[in-house]
């Protein structure tokens, strides 16, 4: 095309405007193509990779790229040896523990275990047992003291005056028995007694002499029955005064009077008391001896008021003689026996004790276990507790030769066992032996963790030193417990 300006001097203008004019067909055209490419290449693009994939494949990537950033800042340390600190899992290379990881900004704390080789518990001699659930008793251990049961004894009175014409008592503890002639008494007040009741004999014979095959009339009867009457009384007056009966029945047969009366043991007994001796003068006023039958006593129990409240009616009793310890007793206690001394502010509680033997003589003690009704807890034995002046412990095994002492609240204890109210769990693992070097071990590693320096760059093998590994072979002598922390 070409056009022409009408005045114009010179054709030059005209061509270049007609050459940029074909310059811009040729832009747009190559534009607009570039734009269609454009739209046909993201139409393939998006059918055949979805846009929502190449989001999360590049979010995924952001992910791991900040996950392995911060894998590459954690850190693992060991339990019982904190400086041990490292930037993967592993074993601690001093006591073999797995490694623990670490939180954001956490620092390394040291552990109240402490570890002890299989070697060297074999060399401590320690041995393990679990915590149980089993029945206890409270047990009160106290002691018993024997006494005389007052029913059982006799003390030996005369009745009338008279003179001790043979005297057969040794002495105090000599052993008596009934029907045995404990002295022979010579009273001139007994032999008219004596007199009196033969009087008395002789006149009822005659009566019935005198009405033998006749009826008695009634002024006779009247008379035999008073004259029976007398004889009674003065017969009764006899007996009371200590004539054996068998004696009594000689009188009446031989029908003399006996000058010397001799007097027996009412019971089996031992002598306790005697204050008489052959010839002297007695007196119903005077006490000649007294004997006591041992074959029932009483033990009276000492027990503390704070203890009542453990007992009841009926629990078991054990008493073992303090004269034989191979002798035995059990019973059950009866709490309305129960007296207080207002001296010594003790309870008393009193046992009978029948055909016990020499084992249980008045005067002797003895030892007495009460066991209360059953209680059903959680125990250990006793060996396994460590008591201190802050508390009572237990050694507890964490297992791979990791132990730490755990403080424990007890109860009730018995000959073998102790209650734990609190501190463990049924079927935890103790030691029983060598728990005070474990535990010794423990406090020791305690201090040198809190006097140690809070260095990174300490040297690993200095942690080697809290360890238990050299113990034994360096004392063979326990440790002092040192306080807890």
């Amino acid at each position: 095309m070409t056009l022409h300006f009408f005045g114009s001097a010179s054709p030059a203008p005209l061509i270049q405007i007609e050459l940029f004019m074909r310059i811009d067909r040729r832009l747009l055209l190559a534009i607009g193509v570039a734009t269609v490419s454009a739209a046909a290449l993201g139409y393939t693009a998006a059918r055949i990779f979805p846009f929502s994939q190449l989001f999360n494949s590049a979010h995924a990537a952001v992910q791991d790229t900040v996950v392995r950033s911060a894998e590459a800042d954690a850190k693992y340390t060991c339990p019982m040896h904190p400086d041990i600190v490292q930037d993967h899992p592993g074993t601690c290379p001093i006591c073999g523990m797995t490694l623990v990881k670490l939180a954001n900004g956490e620092t390394a704390k040291h552990s109240d275990l402490v570890h002890v080789d299989i070697e060297t518990q074999q060399r401590m001699g320690v041995r393990l047992e679990h915590a149980a659930v089993t029945d206890m008793h409270r047990v009160i251990n106290t002691f018993a003291t024997i006494s005389q049961d007052e029913s059982r004894t006799v003390s030996v009175n005369s009745k009338v005056e008279g003179w001790i014409k043979h005297w057969y008592v040794q002495g105090v503890g000599q052993t008596v028995h009934k029907g045995q002639v404990l002295y022979e008494l010579y009273s001139p007040e007994l032999q008219q007694r004596q007199r009196e009741y033969l009087d008395l004999l002789t006149r009822r014979d005659a009566m019935q002499e005198k009405n033998k095959g006749m009826e008695m009339s009634g002024p006779n009867v009247a008379m035999m029955g008073s004259l029976a009457k007398e004889r009674f009384r003065v017969r009764d007056r006899l007996l009371a005064a200590d004539i054996p009966l068998d004696e009594l029945e000689l009188l009446e047969a031989g029908r003399r009077v006996l000058d010397v009366m001799p007097v027996r043991a009412m019971q089996n007994g031992i002598v306790t008391a005697t204050s008489a001796r052959e010839g002297s003068y007695i007196n119903p006023m005077q006490q000649l001896l007294v004997y006591t039958d041992n074959s029932r006593v009483w033990a009276e129990v000492t027990i503390f008021p704070d203890q009542l409240s453990w007992l009841k009616n009926g629990d078991e009793i054990v008493l073992t003689s303090g004269l034989d310890n191979t002798t035995q007793f059990k019973s059950s206690i009866n709490m309305s026996t129960l007296q207080i001394d207002p001296a010594s502010r003790t309870a008393k509680l009193r046992l009978p004790l029948s055909n016990v033997g020499i084992a249980f003589l008045p005067g002797a003690y003895a030892k007495a276990i009460i066991k209360s009704g059953v209680h059903h807890t959680l125990s250990v034995p006793r060996d396994a507790v460590i008591r201190t002046g802050h508390g009572e412990f237990v050694v507890v095994s964490e297992g791979n030769g990791h132990f730490r002492s755990a403080p424990v609240a007890i109860g009730i204890e018995d000959e073998h066992s102790v209650e734990i109210r609190s501190g463990l769990t049924a079927d935890a693992s103790i030691a029983v032996n060598g728990q005070f070097l474990l535990d010794a071990a423990s406090s020791l590693q305690a201090m040198q963790s809190r006097l140690a320096p809070n260095s990174k760059e300490t040297d690993h093998t200095a942690n080697m030193a809290p360890a238990v590994h050299a113990m034994p072979i360096s004392s063979a002598m326990p440790l002092p417990s040192a306080a807890h922390p």
